[in-house]
């Protein structure tokens, strides 16, 4: 996403930008739903269709981009092969079928609610794997931003996710896979060997592959043939190129200037922006519960912005006292 190396900025300045990264990636994450819903009912196309046409064109998007920018970006090692397949196939494909297993099996409400325990495995993985520390106040965060995300999809009831056993594995399985991108992706920001675009184009373009071998197992050849106006084509080439490929883009940018745990967490502020535009667009409303857990979500976001600049008050006040 840029030439200068975040070396060359000042702490502040890479939390700005990283966090104006996470933000765009954010609001661009969040016309996902309003696409979709428009694509599914209006043309009727199946999860698996969607998934397979949105990697193929975010595919092709990334490797014209790139030949025309930088053809020796495509340059990758035989070394690095298996950890951009595993990232793919993990981080992309995988959670797109686990994701759709999880709705049909859950629906929409719990399914949501469980994809958002994300930040835990984020924050666990991140502790593990890049030795970040995990302060009382983040974790704080993570717990308020689940009950909002809780409630926000509508689960007021936390008996109602130990009702189906199977289902919840498969809501937990779509969190530790929406995770492991993260994670995922803040490895190779670690090692900083391949831009941001170059690490999207290899991750989408193995998840592709996969995709597209299923596809064709499941529904066959009709999957390359969508039934669609060119009003659907627009919209579906809008969804893979804005919200998946530049949120995406932005998210793996944010990687690279923030901890993993505060990326992911900037994210779950996705189900109250859809939950704006949706309201506008369309002309859906939340009720009362569902706004509190909107209040959670954005505390939640507000407190773990917040832990930095309070261990630093709390250093200060104890350097005064000695």
């Amino acid at each position: 996403m840029t030439n200068v190396s975040p070396t060359e900025f000042t702490p502040v300045q890479k939390f700005r930008r990283g966090l104006i990264f996470a933000l765009l990636a954010t609001f661009s994450w969040s016309t996902t739903g309003i696409l979709i819903d428009k694509l599914t009912s209006q043309y009727h196309i199946t999860a698996l269709e969607l998934s397979a046409w949105r990697g193929l064109l975010i595919t092709a998007a990334l490797a014209l981009y790139i030949r025309w920018r930088n053809p020796a970006a495509f340059s990758l090692s035989r070394a690095e092969i298996p950890y951009y397949m595993l990232y793919g196939l993990i981080g992309v494909a995988i959670f797109n079928v686990i994701w759709s297993v999880s709705v049909e099996v859950n629906r929409a409400a719990v399914a949501t609610a469980l994809i958002f325990s994300s930040p835990v495995f984020v924050a666990i993985g991140a502790w593990k794997l890049f030795k970040e520390k995990l302060k009382t106040l983040q974790v704080a965060a993570i717990v308020i931003n689940l009950i909002g995300c809780a409630l926000v999809s509508g689960v007021s009831d936390p008996a109602a996710l130990l009702r189906n056993p199977a289902g919840m594995l498969l809501g937990l399985g779509s969190g530790l896979t929406f995770g492991a991108f993260t994670l995922f992706g803040k490895n190779a920001a670690r090692k900083g060997r391949r831009s941001s675009l170059t690490v999207l184009f290899y991750v989408f373009f193995f998840a592709t592959i996969f995709l597209l071998v299923v596809g064709f197992v499941v529904e066959g050849f009709s999957l390359l043939f969508l039934q669609m106006d060119w009003v659907g084509w627009v919209m579906l080439i809008g969804l893979a190129l804005g919200p998946t490929l530049a949120g995406n883009a932005f998210f793996t940018s944010s990687l690279t200037y923030l901890p993993a745990a505060f990326a992911s967490l900037i994210g779950t502020l996705e189900p109250p922006i859809t939950a704006v535009l949706a309201l506008v667009i369309l002309n859906r409303s939340m009720d009362g519960t569902q706004w509190l857990g909107t209040s959670l979500i954005i505390s939640g976001v507000v407190i773990m912005q917040s832990a930095p600049f309070v261990g630093r008050l709390r250093q200060a006040s104890a350097g005064r006292q000695l």
